[in-house]
């Protein structure tokens, strides 16, 4: 497969404010394959165009986080839309309906799995490059090296895992097919797909073996220092007491931005995810668990919970152009980072707040009504007013047209304020603490322990509950109300039931709903009169027919 040298030219690239000097590259299109790995700077702007690369529009940019994922795992309607030609107005509504060899839908699809493999190919090359070199050249010496060699493998693992979820079927529907190839090789042209288990097997020792790289780092005082908390992670702002604290400035831009990276952290929670994917339960509950335990303590004493808070205090603003944390940083253990999401993904046209006479763009509206998740589980209540998620995430466009319960998500809202807008649409979530409470409420809820299960997910609730005033009953005084805890269920069926509904609201509009129905086989709605589980043609996309590389 080719690889993208040019493009890993463009790097400035990791220019995350705080790591803008992450180093001096030669000019787009001088440098060769030779040139790069002569140097530990070559070696560093090399990993840093995998990341680029991973945030491009087929990939976490836009189909993997908010796009074409999402409209599959039908998050969006198009019912209040006017003026519609025809189907092929907007390829989103077409993949919605699972129509994959449409054109423009089989274009995007394949895509997807071409920039994938361009990851992984690059990924491959890092990986060779890097296994013999000598650790003299690189600025860190040997625990950089292992860094990055430990960020290639997990970044190669990560992309083969998401390709593995897209093109293959769900462990509970695997039959032994062979859809998805696992590239090792670099370069590799025509690799053969391999069964599902066998893949699973790959992807999980390339993450065990990216661990023990990055450890080295990662837990030291300046390593957990980086990844003390959100701020820390993504903004470069180090917590009192810690390594480098109000010394930013003297620390190597190369070290800092980490929630941007594949650090041993994520790795760990990646770990947890691919485990449950895998069905492999204990390990996948042990690695969640080990996430949400992980303190960072620094030289003074201090000590910080890294993953186990969340803090909304960024997005508890009435106005939506003065919200500074609409990814809530706090929660989130990694993400891609681009810092020209706005112009790049032409987010003001699925996110604008206004429509321009009949121009209302292509927004992304949810299909609140149809999929009803703000209802309590069990129906006898409508939450949006009391849950944060619905209440402080999501507005409702400015457009006399529309009627009706129509609203977009929040988290991707651009703020007319630059500074703000960037450092909320730069953020391209990938994976949050949430779920590995997820993981741990779901292991507990198979071992009939219900009780454990449902104190996870009701404290998620308490966490993102909210007050709101309503009309008290025959008219009369109004009453306070907030989201009470779900009553403790004594069956799987009415667990998974539960944690699906809190899930449809925390991950709106970022990637992920798609993926847990299809592992679980869940049924949802289609249409009013249809709840049902996906089948095969509808939650596996077609591999393409030319699939060289």
């Amino acid at each position: 497969m080719k690889i993208f040298l040019q493009m890993m030219l463009l790097l400035s690239l990791l220019s995350f404010s705080s790591c803008k000097d992450w180093l001096d590259l030669q000019p787009e299109g001088q440098a060769t394959s030779d040139d790069l790995f002569a140097t530990g700077d070559g070696y560093r702007s090399v990993l840093a165009g995998i990341y680029q690369a991973m945030a491009s529009k087929n990939l976490y940019g836009v189909e993997l986080q908010f796009g074409l994922v999402d409209c599959i795992s039908r998050q969006y309607t198009w019912s209040w839309k006017y003026n519609i030609g025809g189907e092929s107005d907007n390829v989103y509504k077409i993949a919605r309906e699972y129509n994959y060899y449409h054109t423009d839908v089989r274009s995007m699809i394949d895509a997807i799995w071409k920039d994938g493999f361009n990851v992984v190919a690059n990924a491959n090359n890092l990986i060779l490059n890097l296994e013999n070199v000598s650790s003299d050249l690189f600025a860190g010496g040997e625990p950089e090296r292992k860094m990055i060699l430990g960020e290639a493998y997990a970044c190669r693992a990560l992309m083969h895992f998401d390709l593995l979820r897209l093109f293959a079927p769900a462990p509970i529907h695997d039959e032994g097919e062979q859809r998805v190839p696992y590239v090792e090789d670099y370069p590799n042209i025509q690799p053969n797909g391999i069964g599902v288990k066998p893949f699973l097997e790959k992807v999980i020792r390339d993450l065990k073996t990216a661990r023990e790289l990055t450890m080295e780092f990662d837990t030291t005082a300046l390593g957990m220092s980086m990844s003390a908390s959100g701020k820390s992670r993504f903004y470069g702002e180090l917590e009192y007491g810690m390594e480098g604290y109000q010394k930013e400035a003297t620390v190597d831009g190369f070290y800092q931005g980490r929630g941007y990276r594949l650090s041993y952290y994520a790795i760990t929670a990646l770990l947890a995810r691919v485990y449950q994917y895998a069905d492999m339960q204990e390990d996948a509950f042990r690695m969640a668990k080990e996430v949400l335990e992980f303190k960072a303590t620094g030289p003074g004493g201090s000590s910080y919970d890294m993953f186990s808070r969340d803090d909304f205090n960024g997005i508890r603003r009435s106005n939506y152009e003065e919200k500074n944390d609409l990814k809530n940083v706090s929660g989130l253990i990694f993400a891609i980072y681009n810092e020209e999401a706005y112009n790049d993904y032409g987010l003001s046209s699925f996110f604008r707040k206004k429509a321009d006479g009949n121009n209302q763009g292509n927004w992304l509206m949810l299909d609140l009504d149809n999929q009803n998740i703000f209802q309590r589980p069990d129906g006898t209540m409508d939450e949006a007013n009391v849950d944060i998620r619905s209440s402080y995430l999501l507005y409702k466009p400015d457009d006399r047209n529309i009627w009706g319960n129509y609203k977009i998500s929040a988290k991707w809202y651009c703020s007319e304020d630059a500074s703000i807008r960037r450092a909320n649409v730069q953020i391209l979530p990938v994976i949050r603490a949430t779920e590995m409470r997820y993981i741990m409420a779901e292991y507990y809820a198979k071992k009939q322990q219900f009780g454990e299960a449902y104190d996870i997910l009701n404290n998620i609730r308490r966490d993102r509950s909210d007050w709101a005033e309503v009309q008290g009953p025959d008219g009369g005084y109004p009453d306070w109300v907030t989201m009470e805890d779900l009553p403790v269920a004594s069956d799987y069926a009415t667990f998974q039931r539960d944690l699906i509904r809190d899930a449809q609201r925390e991950w709106i509009s970022e990637g992920q709903l798609f993926y847990l129905y299809k592992r679980l086989g869940a049924k949802i709605s289609l249409k009013p009169d249809e709840v049902r589980e996906l089948n095969k043609s509808e939650y596996m996309l077609p591999v393409p027919d030319n699939q060289n590389m």
